[in-house]
C-alpha cells in the first residue's frame, strides 16, 4: 500500500495511552530518566521518546506486517518504516518515493538507509539484493552472488554516491564512492551484526553485533559497547546524531544503552508480544523513535526436552522435524523433513559453512541452500532442499518428508530451505535430540 503521513492517520493519543510510565529504574545511565510499559500492539507501533515528536504508525490502521527498520528525515520531524517484505509506510516530513508492494524477493529486506537529501532510500534484502526509489542511485549490489552469511544492513556515504552494506558476518561491501575501511569478515563472532552506521565524514563507519559487541573502522571511534551485558536480550538496531559523537544501542525489549557524548531520554519495556526491531534519532540528538514489530506465536508442537536455549536450530531425529527458536524462546517455524536414522550423533553443534548449491558428486545431484552443521565421515552434514538429478527430478517428494530417506544430510522443502538458509548465520547452535 503506497501511503503517506496524511493517509496512514493514527491518533497521538493512541500513543500516548500505549506508553504508561512506571517507576522503573533508567537503563544503561547512571542518571533518572522515564520507562514505558508497552501494551502490545496489534501490528508494528513507533514510540517518540525524549522530544522526538509522534507523526504517526501502523497500530491503528490494521495493516499487518513484519518492520525490520527505520529511518529518521535529516530535519528530524519525520520517519519512514520498512517491512520485511519490502513495504515503505512514510510519517511526518518524509516523503513517499514507491516500495516493493507485490514483488516476489528472493530474500526479504533488512534494512533501509535514506539519501542525504531525504529525498529518496534504498532498501537491502538478506541475499544482498538493492533497491532503490526517489533520488537514490542504484550503484552494484550483492544479488545473485554467493554470499557466506545473510546481508544485515546498508549506509549511505555522506555525498549519496554510494553505499556499504554488511552481513551478519561483519563482511563489509562498498559501492560508489563508498571506500573499504576493514570489516570483520573471516574473524570468527559471538553473534551476528545487526547494524551499521557511518561516520559523519564518511571515512569509517560502526558495525554493532547482537550481543552489543561495537567494531569500529576508519575515523569511527569506540566510545565503548555492550558485550556481556546483554544477558537473554539481543542489541536489534542502532542510531548516532550527526555529530557523530556517540551512539545509541537498542534490545529487542526496549532497553537503551548509550555511549559517548548522546543523551538518555528513556526507553519502553517490552517483550515477545511486541519486540523492538530499531531505533532511529533526531539528527541533534534530543530524542529517538523506536519501532516494534508484532510478535508472533510459537508454532508447531512442542520443543523437545533438553534442547537447549537461546536463538537455534532444533533437530529431532526421531521426529523427523526441525524448529527455528529465537532468542526470546519463541519457536518462529517447524516442519518435518528427511535425514538418516542416528545421523547425526545427539549433541551440540553449530553452522560452519553455507552455500547456495552443492553437489553430490554423482548422477547430477544438486542440492539448493546448504547449511552444514556437522562433520560425517567423508562429508560434511547439512540442511538443504530436496535434492534433484541434472534432470529436475527431485530424489523424494515433498509428503515423504517425516520419513528417513537421507544418506546423511537433513532434506527440506524447498522453500523452509531457503528460509533457513536465510534465517541462520555462521555459528549458529544446533542441537540435534535423539
Amino acid at each position: 500500500m503506497r501511503t503517506s503521513a496524511g493517509v496512514l492517520v493514527a491518533l497521538l493519543c493512541a500513543a500516548v495511552t500505549a506508553l504508561v510510565p512506571t517507576v522503573a529504574a533508567a537503563q544503561s545511565p547512571d542518571q533518572p530518566a522515564p520507562e514505558y510499559v508497552v501494551a502490545p500492539a496489534a501490528t508494528g507501533n513507533v514510540y517518540p521518546i525524549g522530544a522526538a515528536p509522534f507523526h504517526g504508525s501502523l497500530a491503528d490502521t490494521g495493516i499487518d506486517v513484519d518492520v525490520v527498520d527505520m529511518e529518521a528525515t535529516r530535519t528530524g520531524n519525520g520517519y519512514w518504516v520498512a517491512s520485511r517484505d519490502g513495504r515503505v509506510f512514510a510519517f511526518g516530513d518524509a516523503r513517499f518515493h514507491g516500495d516493493l508492494a507485490g514483488i516476489q524477493l528472493n530474500g526479504p529486506i533488512v534494512g533501509m538507509a535514506g539519501t542525504p537529501s531525504g529525498r529518496g532510500y534504498w532498501l537491502v534484502a538478506s541475499d544482498g539484493g538493492v533497491f532503490t526509489f526517489g533520488d537514490a542511485a542504484y550503484l552494484g549490489s550483492m544479488g545473485n552472488i554467493p554470499l557466506v552469511a545473510p546481508m544485515a544492513d546498508i549506509a549511505p556515504t555522506a555525498s549519496g554516491r554510494g553505499y556499504w552494506t554488511v552481513a551478519e558476518d561483519g563482511g563489509v561491501f562498498t559501492f560508489g564512492d563508498a571506500i573499504f575501511r576493514g570489516s570483520m569478515g573471516g574473524t570468527p563472532l559471538l553473534a551476528p551484526v545487526t547494524a551499521m552506521i557511518p561516520t559523519r565524514s564518511g571515512h569509517g563507519y560502526w558495525l554493532f553485533a547482537s550481543d552489543g559487541g561495537v567494531f569500529t573502522f576508519g575515523d569511527a571511534a569506540f566510545f565503548g559497547s555492550s558485550s556481556g551485558r546483554m544477558a537473554d536480550e539481543r542489541v536489534v538496531s542502532a542510531a548516532a546524531p550527526a555529530d557523530g559523537r556517540g551512539y545509541w544501542l537498542v534490545g529487542e525489549r526496549g532497553s537503551v544503552h548509550l555511549y559517548g557524548s548522546v543523551g538518555y531520554h528513556g526507553r519502553i519495556a517490552t517483550g515477545s508480544d511486541e519486540p523492538v526491531v530499531a531505533i532511529a534519532a533526531r539528527p541533534n540528538g534530543d530524542g529517538y523513535w523506536l519501532a516494534t514489530t508484532p510478535g508472533r506465536p510459537s508454532v508447531g508442537p512442542p520443543l523437545p526436552a533438553g534442547s537447549g536455549s537461546g536463538r537455534r536450530i532444533v533437530y529431532s531425529n526421531s521426529a523427523q522435524r526441525i524448529w527455528t527458536v529465537e532468542a526470546d524462546g519463541r519457536v518462529s517455524d517447524s516442519y518435518l523433513v528427511s535425514g538418516r536414522q542416528g545421523v547425526p550423533a545427539p549433541g551440540s553443534y553449530a553452522v560452519f559453512s553455507k552455500s547456495p548449491k552443492a553437489w553430490a558428486g554423482h548422477h547430477g545431484i544438486t542440492m539448493d541452500n546448504m547449511v552444514r552443521f556437522a562433520r560425517g565421515r567423508s562429508l560434511a552434514i547439512g540442511f538443504h532442499a530436496i535434492p534433484t538429478y541434472s534432470d529436475g527430478r527431485p530424489l523424494q517428494t515433498e509428503t515423504e518428508l517425516g520419513q528417513f530417506r537421507s544418506s546423511g544430510c537433513v532434506r527440506q522443502r524447498a522453500d523452509k530451505a531457503q528460509r533457513l538458509y536465510d534465517w541462520a548465520p555462521i555459528g549458529t547452535p544446533v542441537i540435534v535430540t535423539p
